[in-house]
């Protein structure tokens, strides 16, 4: 007996000294032989205490990644008894998802070896639970952690958000100040910040390294941003090499896209050798393990040429584990596109083309559809270029909260009205996550945007990107050419758009 209590108090030391303990970097270079034999890790939703008339609960949950999209989305039931496990694609470390337990729960959570989300649905708030609560539990090795940081997320919010929002905008105009002004603007914001962390932590001291590391990604990141097509002065880019990431969560994997942003500023390449170019300059600045991760970044820019592009990134790659994840990129995209090529070389042998039920026809030569479901994503692809036969599809994924995508509709809208004689259909589908079809019909109607809409229920919506190669947030562009090719990557923002661009979009 005195064994087996010695043993558990083994156990119960090593786990809280594990919890205490820092976790390595992203970028650290023991992650090879720590992502070796790791199993990815399993992540449990559990709602108790449904109501007989509930038999399931949707559970829809947003993986931040590296690699060719920073997020995906998927989708999950809970059985019979309320509860469903997920298995994590990778094994990844701290992996950040963003989960939404039907209307009872939206949280960010963190997610390493194993968490167990709990939600008792006679606490939760009748509008849901954001982020932590009454009726919340996070538990499993990795509760705490999660218990912790969702309580960090309400700490002083509006405090914390006002101050962010002073950051951008002392960097959004950089070149306003001399570089002393705003090194002491940005530093000072910085002190705010881990004034209100220090604060926080002062309650939860075991874990002050998860917070500081998250607001140090985020504070970098932006400065990234500050000095994106100019350098950043010595002592800056020292502090910024010296920050080392530990979760794979939103601000963790900006980071490391705004600095490689950043980086391929710094010069111009020619058009025929970029792409080497680019490489070899991470690798002359950076450790290789950080050369490596920012090479991922590039996989999302040269999807439309993966088949010449992407054995170029994975040779370059030196680094194990990321060269693992940009090979099992390349089989994912070479598998979406080989799928979508078969698809729509049917498209002329449709007599009838079913996008979604016809809702009504809007003066300003505005179609408005809804799709609830389908029974093959496929068969809907292959309807939506049936529908326009001979044309080129631009494909516009939107929501109706969010920002970026009602700021790009007017150029879409001039676009679309001053190249009416081009053989393009624009085909704008809007997720139905967080909005209702009246609000939708309200933006329409608002902007008085011409061409397509579908109201396209989210499983659909993301259904959708995972097979066009488009995954990751709002506002996603696809366009299927005049020859029925897909690409991802050629349009960023339909602002940037003119004639000429346009036409060499589609291939016209």
């Amino acid at each position: 007996m005195k064994n087996l209590l010695l043993a558990a108090l083994v156990c119960c030391s090593s786990y809280l000294s594990a919890q205490n303990l820092p976790a390595i970097a992203i970028e650290d270079k023991k992650m090879d032989a720590y992502l070796m034999n790791r199993k990815p890790a399993t992540l449990t939703v559990q709602i108790k205490n449904l109501p007989d008339s509930v038999k399931k609960i949707n559970i829809k949950y947003t993986l931040v990644q590296l690699g060719g999209s920073m997020q995906a989305t998927k989708y999950a039931e809970t059985d019979a008894t309320g509860q469903v496990k997920i298995i994590l694609d990778e094994n990844l470390p701290y992996q950040q998802i963003w989960l939404d337990a039907g209307n009872y729960l939206y949280t960010g959570i963190y997610v390493d070896k194993g968490l167990t989300v709990t939600v008792d649905t006679r606490k939760v708030p009748k509008d849901g639970a954001y982020m932590i609560g009454e009726g919340i539990t996070f538990s499993g090795y990795d509760g705490e952690l999660n218990t912790v940081m969702n309580k960090k997320v309400l700490f002083k919010k509006k405090e914390r958000e006002s101050l962010v929002n002073d950051l951008r905008a002392v960097c959004n105009w950089r070149k306003k100040y001399t570089a002393d002004a705003f090194t002491f603007k940005t530093d000072s914001v910085l002190r705010l910040l881990k004034s209100i962390d220090s604060e926080f932590i002062s309650g939860y001291p075991k874990y002050g390294w998860a917070v500081n590391n998250e607001t140090l990604s985020e504070f970098y990141g932006e400065i990234c941003i500050a000095y994106w097509n100019d350098t950043i002065p010595g002592q800056l880019i020292k502090q910024i090499n010296a920050h080392q990431p530990i979760f794979t969560s939103n601000d963790g994997v900006m980071f490391y896209k705004y600095l490689g942003i950043y980086t391929m500023a710094q010069k111009r390449f020619k058009k025929e050798s970029a792409l080497n170019s680019i490489m070899m300059l991470c690798d002359s600045l950076y450790t290789q393990q950080r050369s490596d991760l920012l090479k991922l970044f590039l996989l999302e820019s040269e999807k439309d040429n993966y088949a010449r592009t992407y054995p170029m990134i994975i040779s370059s790659i030196k680094t194990a584990w990321c060269k693992k994840i940009a090979a099992d990129e390349m089989i994912k995209v070479d598998d979406n596109q080989k799928r979508i090529d078969s698809v729509l070389a049917l498209s002329t042998k449709l007599e009838k083309a079913d996008i979604g039920t016809p809702l009504i026809r809007l003066p300003f030569d505005a179609s408005l559809y809804r799709l609830d479901t389908v029974a093959n994503i496929d068969s809907f692809i292959l309807n939506l270029k049936a529908k326009f036969p001979n044309k080129a599809l631009i494909i516009d994924f939107w929501a109706t909260w969010c920002a970026p995508c009602i700021a790009d509709m007017p150029f879409s809208k001039s676009l679309h009205q001053k190249n009416k004689d081009l053989p393009v259909e624009y085909i704008y589908l809007c997720t139905t996550s967080s909005s209702s079809i009246d609000i939708w019909k309200n933006r329409i109607g608002e902007m008085q945007i011409p061409g397509t809409h579908i109201y396209v229920n989210d499983k659909i919506i993301a259904r959708l990107k995972t097979v066009l190669n488009a995954e990751g947030g709002f506002p996603t562009y696809v366009v299927i050419d005049v020859n029925g090719k897909v690409n991802k990557s050629k349009i960023t923002r339909m602002e940037a758009l003119d004639r000429e661009s346009l036409k060499k979009n589609v291939g016209l």
